[in-house]
């Protein structure tokens, strides 16, 4: 007997498309201007990955990171806050645990407190 061989072809995914300041809801921006998400790591598979959480404007974030360095954190937690910046919300606070008392100080000196 012959083996059977699938013939499908892999298909490229959907582009993830971030929504503009013009595809914000009326009112968004002037209701809800100073965002405070929420950060954590979390593990899939040993994996790490930084999760962030607004809930009044249910914006959500994941990223994949290489490893839990001081830089990395960081780094991650700067593309959140350009992506909330460019499209004119404001972060003032973030809420974190303990585990990120390390990037405390530098935080502060970007005018963002982790609370």
């Amino acid at each position: 007997m012959g083996s059977l061989k699938g013939k499908t072809t892999p298909k490229t995914p959907a582009r993830v498309i971030l929504n503009t300041l013009d595809d914000l809801p009326d009112g968004i921006l002037e209701e809800h201007a100073n965002v405070t998400p929420t950060v954590d790591i979390m593990y899939i598979n040993k994996i790490p990955f930084i999760m962030t959480l607004s809930r009044a404007i249910r914006f959500d974030t994941i990223e994949m990171i290489k490893d839990e360095r001081k830089l990395t954190i960081i780094k991650s937690l700067q593309q959140v806050i350009n992506s909330y910046h460019e499209r004119g919300f404001k972060i003032q606070h973030i809420l974190v645990d303990r585990q990120f008392d390390f990037i405390r100080k530098h935080m502060e000196t970007i005018g963002i407190n982790l609370k």
